[in-house]
């Protein structure tokens, strides 16, 4: 594709995931507030003026390095819903689908479930409504799942079943929430790695919904 952008055009994607990439890893390694617009525009190797060509504000910034976890996350999500037998099945596949993700691309799980405090960049950035739009998609293809939980009989038919959905797919995703912004006590506590912990905890929130 590349071979047939003009060369202004693949200098300015060249720029800006020269920009996306070193965000990328002082976001990571320090974090969205200890992370400045000066840091990242002198790991690039670009100029201030030149970035905010590209981003409306350090949030819309933010966001964009955001995005390609969304949509890694996202195409994990739809592909395990496609391939469970059934829809607790399904549930099960997908929270195994953020798992892995969690696992493999921990910073990015990290990135994409921090919230910035200023409220009006973020609802301004372009990066994060589309974030919110990749999200409502995912949000719909779980929602689709009630009426065929009703007659595929993997869930408990006493459940209300969008709330038992809803316990199924957010109460794993809240404890990877969880484990990635909290210290290691919660596991060892009980003798168990942090693979050990999740993986019994997927098991036991998905066996919930029988």
């Amino acid at each position: 594709m590349k071979e047939n952008l003009s060369k202004r055009e693949a200098n300015k994607i060249h720029k800006k995931e020269t920009f996306l990439d070193a965000a990328e890893k002082l976001f990571a390694e320090k974090g969205f507030e200890n992370t400045s617009i000066d840091e990242v525009v002198k790991k690039a190797g670009l100029t201030k003026r030149t970035l905010y060509q590209y981003f409306q504000s350090k949030e819309d910034l933010y966001y964009a390095v955001a995005l390609s976890g969304a949509r890694l996350l996202a195409k994990a999500s739809f592909d395990a819903l496609e391939r469970g037998e059934n829809v607790r099945d399904k549930i099960h596949l997908a929270n195994l689908a953020h798992l892995s993700f969690y696992k493999e691309y921990p910073d990015s799980f990290r990135i994409l479930n921090y919230l910035p405090a200023n409220q009006q960049n973020i609802e301004a950035s372009p990066h994060y409504q589309e974030i919110k739009q990749i999200d409502a998609a995912r949000m719909r293809s779980l929602a689709s799942l009630s009426e065929a939980a009703l007659s595929d009989g993997s869930i408990n038919p006493n459940l209300d079943m969008q709330k038992a959905m809803f316990f199924g797919f957010f109460s794993a995703f809240s404890l990877l929430f969880t484990v990635a912004f909290t210290d290691k006590s919660i596991w060892q506590a009980l003798s168990m790695d942090e693979d050990e912990f999740l993986k019994f905890s997927f098991n036991l929130f998905t066996n919930a919904l029988k």
